[in-house]
Order: C-alpha cells, then sequence, then structure tokens
C-alpha cells in the first residue's frame, strides 16, 4: 500500500514533551485535525494549502517535517530497493532544472535485517540517481529528507525547520544549560500569564527568561551565582530581563514578590555542587518566601527525591507535570506551590 500526504505534518520534540507540544499546537493552529501523539513527535493535519506552516510556529518543537508519503516495507536487506524505488520519483518541490543539495536521514524501530544507514544509503542513491539533487550535508543542504521505519511501515518526509532551529541561533550558552525548545515546554507547564512576575533563579546565560519574553508579562527577572553566566544572560537578553548575579538560597528579592518561578536547577553531572542536599533544601526554603501564596514553580531536575524531601519538609506542595528525557538520562519536571493554598 502506498499513500500521497496532502497537508499533513510531524513536529519532534524532547521525548515527554509531547503533550506540551500538542497543547501548544492546538492553541497556534486551532484548524489543525487528525493529531497523534507518539514518543518524542506529533503528527498533525493543517487544512490550507500553499507552502504550509512557517517553520517556527510551534517554539516547543526542535523540528517541523512536512509529510510526502506513507508505504508498507518488508524486513529484510532484500526489500531495500523497494525503499529507494518509492523515494525515487519524489521532488519535495525541487525545479527540475536546478539540481538541489539533499540530505537523508533514517531511523528504524522493530526487527528488521537492515540498518538506518543502510536505508539512508538506498534512499540517497535513488535519489541522485533521478538527477534533480545532488549530495549535501547536516550543515549544508536545500532540502533534508527524513525516512522513518516502524514495523512494516515507513514514512518519507521534509525538513522545514533549518538545522539550528533548536538553538534559535546566535544565543551564547553555559554549562548545564538546555535548548530552547526545552524551555519553552517549561514556560508552557507554568501557564504563563499577562502581568505576572516571572523569575528564574538558576537562569544561566538565560535561556527560560528568553522564551518567556515570548508572551506578555509584568516584568521578568533572572539571577545566577556565576558572574560569566550573568554577563552570557544581559548580552543575550538585552533589555528584555532584569539579570542580577545572586546565589538562588538568597536571592535578596522580596517576601511574597514573584508569581511565577521557572527554573533548571543543577543536577546531572555537568554543574558540579559540593552539597547538593544542602542547595535544594535552602533553595525550596527560599522560594517559599519569594513565591506569592497563589504563585507557582516549575522546576526541572532528576533529583526527585531532593525536592520531594525539602518541599515536604518547608510545607510546600510538590506534583510531576512530565517526565522528559535529557542528557541520557530522565528528568522530572515538578510543580511546586504553596501546600496550605491547595489543600
Amino acid at each position: 500500500m502506498q499513500k500521497n500526504y496532502a497537508n499533513r505534518y510531524m513536529a519532534t520534540c524532547v521525548p515527554g514533551a509531547e503533550v506540551v507540544l500538542a497543547d501548544e499546537l492546538a492553541e497556534r493552529a486551532r484548524g489543525a485535525n487528525n493529531v497523534m501523539k507518539a514518543r518524542g513527535k506529533v503528527v498533525f493535519d493543517l487544512p490550507f494549502a500553499g507552502n504550509g506552516p512557517e517553520p517556527d510556529f510551534l517554539r516547543c518543537a526542535d523540528n517541523l517535517y512536512r509529510l510526502y508519503r506513507f508505504f508498507n516495507v518488508g524486513p529484510h536487506r532484500s526489500d531495500l530497493p523497494a525503499i529507494g524505488e518509492s523515494v525515487r520519483d519524489m521532488d519535495f518541490g525541487a525545479a527540475d532544472s536546478i539540481p538541489r543539495r539533499i540530505v537523508v536521514s533514517a531511523a528504524r524501530s522493530g526487527k528488521h535485517n537492515y540498518s538506518r544507514h543502510e536505508i539512508e544509503a538506498q534512499a540517497e542513491k535513488s535519489l541522485l540517481a533521478a538527477r534533480k539533487f545532488i549530495k549535501g550535508t547536516p550543515e549544508c543542504n536545500d532540502i533534508a529528507v527524513r525516512i522513518d521505519v516502524s514495523d512494516d511501515k515507513c514514512t518519507v518526509s521534509a525538513q522545514l525547520t533549518s538545522p539550528q532551529n533548536r538553538f534559535r541561533g546566535g544565543f551564547l550558552s553555559v554549562r548545564g544549560g538546555i535548548r530552547p525548545t526545552v524551555a519553552h515546554c517549561l514556560v508552557r507547564l507554568g501557564k504563563p500569564e499577562k502581568g505576572e512576575v516571572f523569575y528564574d533563579p538558576f537562569c544561566g546565560a538565560g535561556t527560560i527568561l528568553s522564551e518567556r519574553a515570548y508572551y506578555k508579562n509584568k516584568k521578568i527577572f533572572g539571577s545566577d551565582k556565576d558572574p560569566d553566566a550573568v554577563i552570557a544572560a544581559r548580552t543575550n537578553l538585552k533589555d528584555t530581563a532584569a539579570v542580577f548575579l545572586a546565589d538562588a538560597a538568597n536571592t535578596g528579592m522580596k517576601n511574597e514578590s514573584v508569581d511565577k518561578i521557572v527554573t533548571n536547577m543543577p543536577w546531572g553531572k555537568q554543574v558540579k555542587v559540593s552539597d547538593i542536599e544542602k542547595l535544594y533544601f535552602d533553595f525550596f526554603l527560599e522560594l517559599k518566601r519569594i513565591l506569592k501564596i497563589t504563585g507557582g514553580a516549575v522546576i526541572l531536575t532528576d533529583k526527585a527525591e531532593l525536592v520531594e524531601s525539602a518541599c515536604g519538609f518547608h510545607g510546600l506542595g510538590v506534583s510531576v507535570l512530565a517526565e522528559l528525557s535529557l542528557h541520557g538520562t530522565r528528568a522530572g519536571v515538578f510543580g511546586v506551590n504553596h501546600k496550605s493554598l491547595h489543600k
């Protein structure tokens, strides 16, 4: 069976953020239908013609693809030529008279006698043989073709976003940071509201602050105890947020002055902390002091036990909002609030 798609798209995201991405899609493309969530991706139809949506219309998405074709495929190496034949006549909008640079990537799941690299080689060979394309690279191409083989099903798509889309381009970074698309997921989990005071006490280079600035606000604050991080954040954000040097356990913010805290706490091996248990204990005490009674916090970390024990000791409510696959491990996204308000 072979099927050509009309207005079918796929957005990819960090595994575990599919619900957040689907929520963003529902908000920004109200006409989207036939929405399907799978690990690390959301597939959907958009009921309009033309070139489709702007590549960056989903800020939680690492990349956006247009789906072109779906067909069945066998599990044996002898079935590889069939993949080549199925993609050979596809032009992906290329002009016949001007060969365009093309690159092919593949993903495979299920039981097959061939690898994703063999899928890539076969598809590339067929597309180049059609003489509509010349070989490109992941960093320099006009069309990036993606082939997904799952059991006996194969989907062919083309990437609409640039290779640097997930990093927003030109943004200074520091050790232990997260990419902007993940930061945007955290911001959305915090339910941004117009007129709120927002704060990231472990702001690093300001990635979360930059993504929060996409929504209306009253004031955005960020702080870090690393002077180099503060310099990077100020360079990145310019006048978007007020960034200052401070320890997250002693921020200098006024009592009950913050509506929303969203932050990526030190965790894993990227940022070394001499006494991480004390850091978590002291930070959540400070969070309780500066957070408004009606406010809330979103915390990213893989230290679930430390979050739960510190919040429990200080009388804060805590819940798991999501679980993301980052840096080869599973990190939790925790919602924290004043427990007394939510009994």
